[in-house]
């Protein structure tokens, strides 16, 4: 409903309230990103730490799908605390990507993005950066892992100008910042909604595009392994890799030792005469880039997002009695964003 609407219509307790608590959020969120400003990284990974610390032991449901989710994929030999303990970790280290876009917001910069780790790995960025000249397509993929929300500000203040596919949160107001934000070195953010053309269109032209991979299909995917667990992946990557004779690369970010500094894991390079004979060169260049976001899953279980269902809801509500409760609903309550939905955007 709109602001014109709201004027010329009877206010409803259905309506005001959840409205109310979304623009108390969004206050809340800036007076947050001011102090964060002020009080510098360490201090404000500390504070995000503690809150989400203390949200995750209160709201049991969403523990629970965290560590069962985790359990069932790590099965390695982990014991029941190794497995709560990651699990844990995983749900504050999401929670501090909404501490990292705030402190992006004022702190990372054409020359400052240096300092914090920023520097593309010279062979990642010379790969991207010639092919950027040369017009040549690349498909770049991550997963839900580490600090991925400023991957698309890193790749810019780089040099690669890549259009990045993303989900609109439900909140405008925070979809409308956190997009701003990662846009601020000149990639260009996508909506799932319009991802479709404007990826061909970007591939056609010997483009860039920068994809988080590690989605369930909802429908028509391709059956694969995941982390062991049987799933579906989607098939767009694969079927745009090989109309476009695109370059496939597969890479993540992630937290390192010092707070607010990033590390890169470059993960490996699919290219066209990979699968040139292949007799199924979707279903090939899905289980290769698969695989590689495994590896880096595995190496640093928890920099992953666990509370996410990778496997989709059918799968997270049948392993656990934690309902529909998970690490996003909660960050919303941490953060002061809350959309009135319980997915995972992008």
């Amino acid at each position: 409903m709109s602001n014109e609407a709201l004027q010329s219509e009877p206010v409803t307790s259905a309506g005001f309230w959840p409205k109310l608590f979304i623009s108390l959020g969004n206050f809340h969120r800036r007076l947050l990103g001011v102090l964060f400003a002020l009080v510098g990284p360490t201090i404000s990974y500390s504070i995000t730490r503690r809150l989400a610390n203390l949200l995750y032991t209160l709201l049991d449901p969403m523990r629970v799908r965290c560590e069962k989710q985790c359990a069932a994929a790590l099965t390695s030999g982990l014991s029941e605390a190794n497995i709560a303990e990651i699990a844990r970790e995983s749900f504050i280290q999401r929670s501090l990507n909404l501490t990292d876009l705030m402190l992006a917001d004022w702190r990372i910069g054409p020359t400052s993005y240096i300092k914090y780790g920023g520097r593309l790995p010279d062979d990642l960025r010379n790969r991207l950066l010639n092919a950027q000249d040369k017009h040549r397509p690349v498909i770049l993929l991550t997963a839900y892992y580490g600090p991925f929300d400023l991957l698309p500000v890193f790749l810019g203040y780089n040099g690669v100008k890549a259009g990045v596919v993303y989900r609109k949160h439900g909140n405008a107001s925070f979809d409308h910042y956190r997009s701003r934000i990662r846009a601020k070195s000149g990639c260009e953010m996508i909506p799932l909604d319009r991802g479709t053309i404007r990826l061909a269109t970007i591939l056609e032209g010997g483009g860039i595009v920068a994809i988080v991979a590690d989605h369930p299909a909802q429908k028509r995917g391709i059956p694969v392994r995941f982390l062991g667990i049987e799933t579906t992946a989607i098939k767009s990557i694969g079927v745009l890799a090989c109309r476009y004779n695109a370059d496939v690369v597969v890479a993540g970010i992630k937290r390192g030792r010092k707070a607010f500094h990033i590390e890169y894991v470059n993960l490996d390079v699919i290219k066209p005469r990979d699968w040139e004979n292949k007799e199924d060169s979707i279903t090939y260049i899905t289980q290769r880039y698969l695989l590689a976001l495994e590896r880096m899953i595995l190496t640093e279980p928890r920099q992953y997002l666990w509370g996410y269902a990778r496997w989709g809801e059918k799968f997270a509500r049948r392993i656990t009695s934690a309902g529909e409760l998970n690490c996003e609903s909660a960050l919303t309550s941490l953060s002061g964003i809350s959309n009135g939905q319980s997915k995972v955007n992008s």
